[in-house]
């Protein structure tokens, strides 16, 4: 079954602890996320220039046998982006009914806020406890775990659209307006398009989301394109993505798991089918 993580490139930028782990066979919860969250390395400056407001609960509503046919009919797409869109989409409106538009609409959310309305509809759908079994790549013994979605660090504040960063670097220009970058961040529809890309490498990747968002650079206005992106200078590069990274909450539907049979530690991604499919 594929099972292609949902994850932003930008983030393999930042040094992180990780999902919450979990462990198998045994420990049947996750325990909440601390108070205090990693900190992150954040850019010389990043203030937000808008922002999307949370996703309420009463646009959305439970799965019914319309999206059940749908997610088990395409388990095994690679792009789990698409898959997840349209289950959003479906869901915000009524049953059977053509979801074209909600479907647009749910691609220009954030990353972030498409992946809190998937937990939102697996909690009406299904409940707040998930229970999986996951095999352990080094042993192959299969791990059953439980965990509660309400123990996930779900947004509450409005995620920034743009985040503007102070470039890095002497040979700049001396005027304010023309030593920053104005980028949006990364959309649902960004992700989806960018699994459909098939690109490999990681920088790639990164290179193709760059010249999606970056609106503004050093005095000049985009679009830009992907041989602009690959121009610029590697640190004004690392800024910009540790701009947008820092300016979105961390909600990680991946998992940590310790297999209790050998002690080898793994990352299970996100299984869509495992996860909105009864067990």
């Amino acid at each position: 079954m594929a099972t292609e993580r949902i994850e932003n490139p930008f983030a393999q930028r930042r040094a992180q602890t990780g999902p919450a782990q979990r462990e198998g066979a045994g420990a049947r919860e996750v325990r909440p996320p601390p108070e205090s969250a990693p900190s992150r390395s954040m850019a010389p400056s990043v203030p937000a220039r808008g922002a999307h407001k949370p996703r309420s609960d009463s646009q959305l509503r439970a799965m019914t046998g319309y999206e059940e046919e749908a997610v088990e009919a395409r388990q095994r797409d690679s792009n789990t982006a698409a898959l997840c869109n349209e289950i959003v989409a479906r869901c915000s409106v009524a049953p059977g009914a053509d979801f074209e538009a909600a479907y647009a609409r749910v691609r220009a959310l954030s990353t972030v806020e498409r992946d809190a309305s998937l937990v939102r509809i697996r909690q009406l759908s299904l409940g707040d406890v998930v229970h999986l079994q996951v095999a352990c790549p080094a042993c192959g013994h299969k791990n059953e775990v439980d965990f509660k979605l309400s123990a996930l660090p779900l947004p509450e504040a409005p995620v920034p659209t743009e985040v503007e960063v102070e470039l890095p670097g002497h040979a700049l220009p001396a005027e304010p307006a023309a030593r920053t970058a104005l980028a949006r961040t990364p959309t649902a529809g960004d992700q989806e398009d960018l699994l459909s890309a098939g690109i490999e490498s990681e920088s790639a990747r990164r290179t193709f989301l760059l010249a999606r968002v970056l609106i503004r650079y050093a005095g000049g206005e985009g679009p830009f394109d992907e041989a602009f992106v690959r121009a610029l200078p590697i640190a004004a590069r690392a800024a910009i993505e540790r701009a947008i990274e820092s300016a979105l909450p961390d909600l990680d539907l991946g998992m940590a798991v310790q297999c209790p049979a050998c002690g080898a530690g793994f990352e299970s991604p996100f299984d869509v089918a495992a996860f909105f499919l009864p067990s």
